[in-house]
């Protein structure tokens, strides 16, 4: 029986970039500091739903209700992650980070301040409602880019390659922001920044769908490792050459998971050969 051809999850993006640019354009238009302005935080804040909400939309036009229940299943199905992942979702960033720290110490730099610490807990709340927010605005976007987008790239192509064409959407879908003043990616508006943007976007990338194929495709365990990161990068963020040696060392974890990726497809090309 002759079998249909994955398709590109073109719709998708789309619907992903349409709902989150209809709020981000707006707001980069203004040329206001957006985290000046509680209503240009909401909207900035409103447009982080965008992928989650095209994933859902398509996931039950494509699967119906039966699809829904294994997309929500993986959402909130924490047996999907095993024990050793839960180990590494709460410490590998961090760890990556303090060896960072270690090397950046050890070549005379400096360490980091902590401000981000110090301003969560002067919050009231504090540390909770910053834990909070960022495991929202990860949830928002990886119910649409691992959710969903995810499965259909692998269908087409292997871990790696799906990895980095999801990066590459990943990355432009933020461009509205390099024009939002006060956001983090309007310090990176050189065409050099970019590209370094999007490297780091493949790193974490090529992280997230290790995660997601080593928990039975478990959306959960992608948010988390998703929010922990985002937290320690913000927690242990080094300035100078200490931000680029923390990358140095996370880039160089996410090319060890691409080689044991690659390793099977390498052995059997030296069959084949011989």
């Amino acid at each position: 029986m002759k079998t249909s051809k994955p398709k590109f999850p073109w719709l998708y993006l789309i619907l992903a970039y349409g709902l989150t640019w209809l709020f981000w354009i707006p707001v980069a238009l203004t040329r206001q500091d957006y985290q000046t302005s509680p209503l240009l935080l909401a909207v900035v804040f409103l447009g982080v739903f965008g992928p989650g909400i095209a994933g859902i939309v398509m996931t039950y036009r494509e699967q119906g209700k039966e699809g829904g229940r294994d997309f929500w299943r993986r959402v909130f199905d924490f047996r999907r992650i095993s024990l050793k992942w839960y180990v590494l979702i709460l410490f590998l960033f961090p760890v990556l980070y303090m060896i960072s720290i270690g090397i950046n110490h050890w070549l005379g730099g400096a360490p980091p301040e902590f401000a981000f610490v110090k301003e969560s807990m002067a919050m009231p709340a504090g540390i909770l409602v910053v834990v909070i927010m960022y495991l929202l605005q990860s949830a928002l976007e990886e119910l649409g880019w691992r959710g969903y987008m995810l499965d259909r790239l692998q269908a087409i192509w292997k871990p790696l390659n799906a990895s980095l064409v999801l990066t590459v959407f990943h990355a432009f879908w933020h461009l509205p922001l390099f024009w939002v003043v006060g956001t983090n990616q309007s310090r990176w508006t050189s065409v050099g920044n970019f590209a370094i943007f999007v490297a780091f976007g493949l790193v974490n990338t090529i992280y997230y769908t290790w995660c997601y194929n080593d928990n039975h495709r478990s959306t959960l365990a992608v948010i988390l490792l998703h929010t922990v990161g985002n937290l320690s990068l913000d927690i242990f963020m080094l300035s100078g050459t200490g931000e680029h040696i923390s990358k140095a060392v996370i880039g160089l974890g996410a090319l060890l998971i691409a080689i044991t990726w690659m390793l099977p497809s390498w052995k059997q090309r030296q069959v084949v050969s011989t």
